[in-house]
């Protein structure tokens, strides 16, 4: 565990501290909330990443056989490979 000093705006403070007590009951546990903040912010960024790289929308549904043309006909114009 690393110790260190962070200088946050008044609005941001005032809200985890009140967000703190809300959860844990106590100011003294806002190390704790910031720390898994930041952890689900990291964790949600690579769930988007993630998403970004799986998701495409065509407007419609498209069979498995479609899906296989599709790949076959893009394969060589994009640089794409299995």
């Amino acid at each position: 565990m690393v110790k260190t000093t962070i200088i946050l705006d008044d609005n941001i403070y005032k809200e985890l501290i009140d967000e703190s007590i809300e959860r844990y009951g106590t100011s003294k546990k806002h190390s704790l909330l910031i720390n898994e903040k930041l952890r689900n912010c990291n964790k949600n960024k690579n769930i988007e990443k993630d998403k970004l790289k799986l998701t495409y929308r065509l407007g419609r549904k498209l069979t498995n056989a479609e899906i296989d043309k599709v790949k076959d006909e893009y394969r060589g114009k994009t640089g794409w490979k299995p």
